[in-house]
């Protein structure tokens, strides 16, 4: 079972990073992420330098897999998390893949849907593996909790980017609420969301991606509408103080050499 995980586990990496390179050549239905992405542009589209991340994301799923993959080819250790995590992360790849396919063609109601089961299948991984709750030794922090925090930090972003471009489609008039209104306000839930994550669960780093985000949200905006952008830049800058005070404060026990 173990060895089937671990197989698993890389081969659906390994489609998900194929999917993805494809997804940017229009081979599906002739678009492309940007594409689909300024078709539906509002006011929590992000400038497309945030989108970078995703090459920060995949290096450490790379290196993830890497490490979950030892003993596979032959008898030996093999580590704790394959069992800890189970089919988790095969999940977040189907998703991943699925989501991929579903904004592409223009399934953006079903793309939110995909996306969230993204989301709940990495807080899945998270609380099976007490990530960032114990002290375990750097190889973990660095080849299992970074990885992941950067994925869950990202994926919370995008959730309400995807669910913003959802109802920028159906022209949703937002209970009379301006769309101003209704951005700064994601905005605050999600630097609420990220304050949450670093103070009950010490994932800072996932909470300095949502700030990457923000950010780029803010720079999204900077000359069409400020009142959003310095909602942005206001709640961006909050969370990259509190991710150095919670580091300042956990400074002593950070992990196990």
């Amino acid at each position: 079972m173990k060895k089937t995980l671990q197989a698993a586990n890389i081969l659906a990496l390994i489609i998900t990073i194929i999917m993805n390179y494809l997804s940017n050549t229009g081979v599906f239905n002739g678009n492309t992420m940007a594409t689909v992405s300024a078709r539906y542009q509002n006011l929590f589209t992000p400038s497309g330098y945030a989108f970078s991340i995703w090459g920060f994301i995949y290096i450490g799923l790379i290196a993830f897999v890497i490490h979950q993959g030892k003993g596979l080819f032959k008898k030996g250790y093999t580590p704790s998390i394959v069992e800890e995590i189970g089919w988790a992360f095969v999940i977040s790849c189907v998703a991943n893949c699925l989501w991929i396919l579903a904004w592409l063609y223009e399934f953006t109601g079903a793309s939110v849907l995909i996306m969230i089961v993204l989301l709940v299948s990495l807080l899945r991984i998270i609380i099976l593996t007490r990530m960032e709750l114990d002290l375990v030794p750097f190889k973990r922090v660095a080849l299992v909790w970074w990885p992941f925090s950067l994925y869950l930090g990202w994926i919370m972003v995008a959730v309400i980017a995807n669910t913003a471009a959802y109802l920028t489609k159906i022209e949703w008039n937002g209970f009379g609420i301006s769309d101003t209104g209704w951005t700064i306000m994601m905005i605050c839930v999600a630097g609420a969301a990220y304050l949450f994550i670093t103070w009950n669960r010490n994932m800072r780093e996932a909470a300095f991606v949502g700030a990457w985000g923000l950010a780029a949200v803010a720079s999204a905006n900077w000359n069409k509408t400020q009142s959003v952008a310095f909602a942005a830049i206001n709640v961006t800058a909050i969370l990259i103080l509190s991710g150095l005070v919670h580091g300042y404060k956990n400074r002593k026990n950070p992990f196990i050499i």
